[in-house]
């Protein structure tokens, strides 16, 4: 039957893998709901990051459906940047690089080598780290971040929904139907301690998500006051906790993005990053010397090249908030 075929194919590639049925995903949302109506989850940023997931609607799959949650290797990614006559070695965490590529490449490659051509496949719109845990792929670390056997927390998640009936074998092996922290996690403060922001908390494992750092380091809102927390050489979000785990000791590669910014485009950059944090605007707010919006399409074309998804005037800004420390 190609489920071993499919768990054949995923080891051949180092992928971690799951395999369960739909009913998963009706205990997902209900865990959603539920923390969502208690306040555990703020109002604001449900709203913002959590109320677009589509779960199974609009899928064209039909008849029996099984979930696939595909675990990728993802390293951090260096990327050298120039400023001020010094080279500063910037990183990208993991998941940043080609993160949409990836659910289309893991799918097609899924397609081509082990589903049979009439089985249909398509990726999920759906909160990807609970599914994972409660499917058995993963268990939460005290940072909220997932951590898959072998792998730590330097994995891309990748969720599908295939039409056929896989739940026999791998779910009974795997599944779990309830959420698992890791064990080392319930003596470990490391995490706690070292977060910019105080996002993980004491009181509670479920993380202030409102408050992480990387949030903000994502987003073309001005940084708040709280959430300048000094000297971050993450290009995008933040790996504070991720280093700092005892879970994650010789599990996190780091390889060169392929990237580096020059001089005159790093500094153009930051400069319409320092305008982006100060109000005045991005690109689209004009008034920038033209020569200074030629380096900055260089820099953005390079970006692009990475895959990356985030604004490249958001990252301009945190390059710059980097560089003046």
């Amino acid at each position: 039957m190609f489920k071993y075929r499919l768990r054949d194919w995923a080891t051949a590639r180092g992928y971690g893998l799951a395999i369960g049925g739909t009913g998963v995903i009706d205990e997902v949302k209900r865990k959603l709901e539920e923390r969502r109506a208690a306040g555990l989850i703020e109002a604001g940023f449900y709203a913002e990051n959590l109320s677009s997931f589509k779960f199974l609607e609009g899928l064209a799959v039909s008849g029996p459906v099984s979930l696939v949650m595909v675990a990728v290797p993802s390293p951090i990614h260096t990327l050298p940047a120039t400023a001020g006559g010094r080279t500063f070695e910037m990183l990208i965490p993991p998941t940043y690089v080609r993160y949409r590529a990836t659910f289309d490449d893991v799918l097609g490659d899924m397609k081509a080598n082990v589903l049979p051509e009439d089985v249909k496949a398509e990726t999920l719109r759906a909160p990807l780290k609970s599914l994972a845990v409660h499917m058995g792929l993963a268990a939460y670390g005290r940072n909220n971040v997932t951590y898959v056997a072998g792998l730590g927390s330097g994995h891309q998640l990748c969720g599908y929904a295939v039409g056929t009936d896989l739940e026999t074998t791998e779910r009974s092996a795997s599944g779990t139907d309830a959420e698992t922290m890791l064990e080392r996690c319930r003596d470990c403060r490391a995490c706690l301690k070292v977060c910019p922001t105080g996002a993980i908390r004491e009181d509670r494992f479920l993380i202030s998500a409102e408050r992480c750092f990387t949030l903000h380091s994502e987003s073309r809102r001005p940084l708040p006051a709280w959430a300048k927390v000094g000297r971050s050489n993450c290009l995008i979000g933040c790996l504070a906790c991720q280093q700092i785990c005892p879970e994650n000791k010789g599990r996190l590669r780091t390889a060169p993005s392929g990237v580096k910014l020059t001089g005159d485009e790093a500094e153009a950059l930051m400069e319409v990053g320092r305008r982006l944090e100060s109000g005045a605007g991005g690109v689209s707010a004009g008034a920038i010397d033209e020569r200074i919006m030629a380096s900055f399409r260089r820099a953005r074309a390079k970006l692009d090249r990475l895959g990356m998804t985030e604004d490249a005037e958001v990252m301009g800004r945190n390059l710059a908030n980097f560089i003046r420390g």
